[in-house]
């Protein structure tokens, strides 16, 4: 059984893999041989980070007691509650998340081009 503490715990790795990635790619040099490299270990640290998330998910399913928050922010329990306990509402909201980030990344691609 998982807890809430490895809920976190998988989330913090999440972001850890995924801002890891976004530090390689504003640190790449302008070398074009060097270049290829960084892009493809971005990519892959990117899905490292949204397969931790979808591992986040699953543990957050399993949870007994939905409430990751403090009381403080008991709105935020609700909505994670009301987006992530249904796996169907959960894989829309990936599926969007991931779309604006992708569309976000082209854009932001084109523009240094």
């Amino acid at each position: 059984m998982k807890t809430k503490k490895d809920f976190w715990k998988t989330i913090i790795y999440a972001y850890l893999a995924i801002f890891s990635g976004i530090i390689i790619l504003l640190a790449n040099p302008g070398d074009s041989k060097t270049q290829i490299y960084f892009l493809l270990a971005v990519i892959l640290l990117e899905i490292l980070g949204i397969i931790i998330i979808q591992k986040a998910l699953k543990i957050y399913r399993s949870l007994d007691d939905k409430s990751i928050y403090p009381k403080q922010l008991d709105f935020l329990n609700r909505l994670a509650s009301k987006l992530y306990s249904d796996k169907k509402t959960s894989n829309i909201v990936m599926i969007v998340a991931l779309l604006i980030g992708g569309f976000i990344g082209v854009i932001i691609g084109l523009y240094y081009l």
